[in-house]
């Protein structure tokens, strides 16, 4: 273990509540939950449902994204595209997102961003289940991912067009 994570984690004096309300609350602020739409001719409907948890910070504080990577034993760490001085802390393995990032968050709850929450873990959860691999449950996902994160904006292709585009493979 790196020593700077060692010096982090002796503020919290082995104390992981602590810890853990800290970087809930740090998501608050600099995560994300999305779910990104991408076109996708090999999948059912010709678009892949694509849910990730993320963190951001600026580069000279990598090691609270670190802390994330302790807690959690997974992720990646990556420069965030078009920057030269944000650090990407990421979480986009579906079993992943199951097992490690909604128990974490459905014990350390969310202020701010407790309804994108609350979205993000019904659509990990029903794509667990299968959901959106039928037509009413992939165009109720899809809705609801548009609902996230300001309804949508700035997202490449409308809702309308990804729930009505006819299907690229007739896999229907």
């Amino acid at each position: 273990m790196d020593s700077t994570i060692k010096s982090l984690l002796s503020l919290f004096k082995g104390k992981n509540k602590y810890l853990h309300y800290y970087l809930a609350g740090f998501v608050d602020g600099e995560g994300s939950f999305s779910v990104a739409i991408i076109r996708h001719p090999d999948q059912k409907f010709g678009w892949m449902i694509n849910p990730c948890f993320q963190v951001y910070q600026h580069k000279n504080y990598r090691e609270i994204l670190e802390l994330y990577q302790y807690v959690f034993k997974t992720g990646k760490i990556y420069r965030k595209s078009g920057t030269h001085n944000v650090l990407n802390y990421s979480i986009d393995s579906r079993r992943n997102l199951l097992e490690k990032v909604i128990p974490f968050f459905d014990k350390y709850p969310l202020i701010t961003k407790r309804d994108a929450y609350k979205k993000f873990r019904f659509i990990v959860k029903e794509m667990e289940e299968k959901k959106h691999l039928t037509k009413k449950g992939f165009d109720k996902l899809v809705t609801i991912a548009y609902s996230m994160n300001q309804q949508g904006k700035g997202r490449k292709y409308s809702l309308e067009y990804i729930l009505s585009e006819p299907k690229l493979n007739n896999k229907v």
